[in-house]
């Protein structure tokens, strides 16, 4: 008895091994003809050759006389280009009178639009059509100015829009009473102007330029004059000076449109910088977008270093007080297709490729390098030939036993 017993423990270990077995072989031989796979498409991309280097700026700069007043408010933005005369700030007796005019104005502005409004609906001059239109187009002008930190502008594009919404209510039939919202904003104004006094003095430009609030004490000792001599002894000199702001001062005005970075860099990069040359320049603590500008010096010393000093004309905000700045000097662009470091294979012959899924097929298509960034990418050349990768091809970067023809899912 215990002997068949046994001998059917056996037989059922036997036939679930044997299972066990087949399942394996089974999914194996599946696995080997039909396979799920990561891609990403094949895009063109842009790279940099580029080096990092410590910049210092010079510009024809000249320094508004200092105040000793506590108030003073200014009413241009940094960067703004300023005509000779043109007001910069006014200068008040107390804390709050600069904040009440501007409010002051922000009132007569939303009292005008709002007559306007009311002006145009009687005559009958807009249709919900244009209104739509320009919404959207003020819109998209917030969206802009918000994402590249305009919002001096941004604000006025916010009114734009509550105005044209207005005019959309009254097209629409709604019922909307702007005569009393006018009452509304005349009683504010009045309330501020009790508390309003009006500015002491005024500060005015002295040259015509660009403006700046502040100043560094670098004024008078980084000039443009003979940069194109600058030798790598005087810029560090220049480097390792200290300079004092002084305590009180109205700013400065940045007269012209240029200014020019000087850097100390290896002497291997002097015949890529030759004079002329034009290349772009990243300061990403500064601004998001690069600078152009064009190689205005480059003169070598003794000791394997050159003073390299680059013309721009490109003026901001930003830009308008930056003095000693990290920089990344955008040597050459590469634009071609962004593949994947992962994906690269290399097959018997030693061509260097990529699998890609045509359909739910396994292809090779090979690539010929033409940067290799340093970082998870290489971008390759665009070659308009039989079995080159081509743009929007689908690049296979995760898989197993990859290999052509294999069938995919």
């Amino acid at each position: 008895m215990k002997k068949k017993k046994q001998r059917t423990w056996q037989t059922v270990a036997t036939v679930l091994l044997c299972i066990v077995v087949i399942a394996y072989i089974g999914f194996q031989a599946y696995r080997s003809v039909f396979s799920q796979v990561d891609t990403e498409l094949a895009v063109m991309h842009s790279v940099f050759e580029s080096i990092e280097a410590e910049g210092l700026v010079y510009r024809t700069e000249t320094v508004i006389p200092a105040t000793n007043a506590d108030h003073v408010y200014y009413v241009i933005e940094n960067g703004t280009r300023v005509a000779k005369n043109n007001v910069i700030a006014s200068v008040y007796g107390d804390a709050d009178s600069g904040r009440i005019e501007q409010e002051i104005k922000e009132i007569d502005q939303q009292i005008a639009a709002f007559k306007s409004v009311l002006a145009d609906a009687s005559s009958g001059r807009f249709t919900l059509d244009v209104i739509n239109k320009q919404t959207q187009d003020a819109l998209y002008k917030l969206i802009q100015d918000t994402e590249i930190g305009n919002f001096s502008d941004s604000s006025n594009a916010q009114f734009d829009i509550l105005t044209l919404l207005s005019k959309k209510q009254f097209v629409t039939g709604k019922s909307v009473d702007f005569s009393l919202k006018i009452k509304e904003l005349e009683a504010q104004k009045k309330e501020l102007q009790a508390k309003y006094r009006a500015p002491k003095s005024k500060i005015y430009a002295p040259v015509a330029g660009y403006f700046a609030d502040r100043t560094d004490g670098y004024e008078t000792v980084l000039k443009p004059a003979d940069l194109s001599k600058l030798t790598v002894s005087t810029l560090q000199s220049h480097f390792q000076q200290n300079a004092t702001a002084p305590s009180a001062n109205g700013g400065k005005i940045v007269s012209g449109y240029e200014w020019y970075m000087a850097c100390i860099l290896p002497m291997s990069y002097y015949n890529e910088l030759a004079v002329g040359k034009s290349l772009s320049l990243r300061m990403s603590f500064v601004l998001d977008e690069s600078v152009p500008a064009t190689v205005y010096a480059c003169n070598k010393d003794n000791n394997g270093h050159i003073a390299v000093v680059f013309r721009c004309d490109y003026m901001s905000e930003e830009l308008a007080t930056i003095r000693k700045e990290t920089v990344e000097i955008q040597l050459v662009e590469h634009t071609g297709l962004k593949v994947p470091r992962r994906a690269i294979v290399v097959d018997k012959n030693g061509q260097p490729g990529v699998y890609i899924r045509s359909g739910n097929v396994v292809a090779f298509r090979k690539i010929e390098y033409q940067f290799p960034d340093p970082a998870e990418y290489v971008i390759c050349k665009v070659k308009d030939e039989d079995g080159y990768l081509q743009m929007y091809d689908d690049i296979i970067v995760g898989g197993r036993d990859l290999h052509e023809g294999k069938v995919i899912r």
